[in-house]
């Protein structure tokens, strides 16, 4: 059995635990078997409790992914909270470069050191605010200050993944009151749309040309950067 079949074998032991987050995951490692060679993630948020898998434990599926693929697959990651780091170190292998800092400052240093090594990045996953849902401006303001930290040295290729972006949209409850089901308001309101963490990274992506993957709980986008033919 090769090793990514070892590593899958045992996502899917795990599935049941990852909730609202499995389809994503899945997609996201179905779209890195797709990538040549090494496989590079860079992370922000890092793993902050072990075995807590309603946070996703995001760190531990990249170490274990990137381990079967290796051939020099890396994954770098940052947190504010030294506590979190500690924790992280605790539980992946030495495979994860762990760093404790602002992702933002990281990411400038990290686009700085990778332009000049020509460090090719399969997958940034921005996860490093937690979002207030009644109010989730400043972390989606995060992120997009994140991803102006990383667009030099994302490509077409490049997957872009942010946490706790489910779309939203205006709803309205259906007129049976034995079975209050909801549905979307339709024209003149707008479309659903992107919300949470992702907000202001979809508003950038959709107005660059940059595309959509995938939206669940997580959402995903590639084509930054694509160079016309």
């Amino acid at each position: 059995m090769s090793k990514n079949k070892e590593f899958y074998a045992w996502f899917e032991k795990l599935t049941p635990k990852l909730g609202q987050r499995e389809v994503s995951f899945r997609k996201i490692f179905n779209y890195l078997d797709n990538m040549l060679d090494p496989i590079v993630i860079v992370e922000t948020g890092c793993l902050r409790d072990k075995n807590n898998f309603s946070d996703g434990q995001s760190t531990l599926l990249f170490d274990k992914y990137t381990l079967s693929r290796g051939n020099g697959s890396k994954v770098y990651t940052v947190d504010i909270n030294p506590k979190a780091t500690k924790v992280c170190k605790d539980t992946v292998s030495d495979n994860v470069e762990i760093v404790t800092d602002s992702s933002i400052k990281y990411l400038t240093y990290l686009s700085k050191n990778f332009l000049k090594t020509k460090t090719k990045v399969s997958m940034f996953y921005l996860d490093s605010f937690d979002v207030d849902w009644r109010y989730p401006h400043p972390a989606a303001a995060h992120h997009l200050k994140e991803l102006t930290s990383i667009i030099r040295i994302i490509d077409d290729k490049t997957i872009v993944v942010v946490d706790d972006s489910p779309a939203n949209g205006n709803l309205t409850q259906a007129g049976d009151e034995l079975n209050p089901t909801w549905k979307i308001i339709s024209s003149p309101s707008p479309p659903p749309t992107v919300g949470g963490k992702g907000t202001l990274i979809h508003e950038y992506a959709m107005l660059s040309g940059a595309r959509l993957i995938f939206s669940h709980y997580q959402t995903a986008w590639n084509n930054f950067n694509k160079e016309d033919k």
